[in-house]
């Protein structure tokens, strides 16, 4: 566990909006997976900027409630039934001081939700 959140966690809450430059700092979109509605059970925030001023890195990976951020190293997203897992570049990973790769679980129904708020995120490209 990194500071007291765990590396694996089951996400009651999830869910995307966009972000506004008016209200968040930045155009583009995000997307959270939550074991609770304070993030001290577990929580995975990625933002991506529609318009990133360094082009290489578009997204950023926020771990639990502030406890790490890093940019880009995503390597692959797998989301299958109820379930996610990441792989990341060992940087990225290190950062985060998590595992290079972990799963974070959702009800099964949520599947769906989740694949296309991590393609909106990540890229197509990235999230299978």
């Amino acid at each position: 566990m990194r500071g007291g959140v765990p590396l694996a966690f089951f996400a009651r809450l999830l869910g995307g909006q966009p972000a506004t430059e008016e209200s968040d700092g930045y155009d583009g979109y995000e997307f959270w997976l939550g074991a609770d509605e304070r993030g001290t059970g577990g929580a995975l925030i990625v933002m991506r900027e529609d318009e990133p001023m360094v082009p290489d890195e578009p997204y950023c990976l926020v771990w639990g409630v502030q406890e790490g951020t890093t940019y880009g190293g995503v390597r692959s997203v797998t989301v299958s039934e109820g379930q996610v897992e990441f792989d990341l570049a060992p940087g990225n990973a290190a950062e985060l001081d998590v595992p290079r790769t972990f799963r974070i679980t959702f009800a099964p129904d949520q599947t769906e939700t989740v694949r296309k708020g991590l393609q909106r995120t990540l890229g197509e490209e990235v999230v299978a």
